[in-house]
C-alpha cells in the first residue's frame, strides 16, 4: 500500500488505509500539523458540528502546522 505521507503509515494500516474512526482524525492532526491531543479533540467537534468559520480557523491551523513540520500542499 502506498502512502500519502510516510508518517501516515501507523495510523491508517490498521484500517486498510481508510479514515473510520474520529481518533484517526484526531491522530493525523497530531502526526501532520504538531497538534495538541486537546488541539485535536478541538479540531474533530469542529468538524462534527459543520461550522464553517470554525472549520476555516481549524484549516489554518492546521496548514501552518503541516509547514512548520516541512510538509507542503502538494499530496492533497
Amino acid at each position: 500500500m502506498q502512502w500519502q505521507h510516510e508518517s501516515l503509515k501507523p495510523v491508517l494500516e490498521p484500517t486498510y488505509g481508510i479514515i473510520l474512526y474520529q481518533e484517526q482524525v484526531m491522530q493525523i492532526a497530531q502526526v501532520l500539523s504538531g497538534y495538541t491531543l486537546g488541539g485535536a479533540d478541538m479540531l474533530r467537534r469542529a468538524m462534527g458540528k459543520k461550522k464553517p468559520e470554525e472549520m476555516a480557523k481549524q484549516r489554518s491551523i492546521f496548514e501552518d502546522g503541516a509547514k512548520k513540520n516541512a510538509l507542503t500542499a502538494n499530496w492533497r
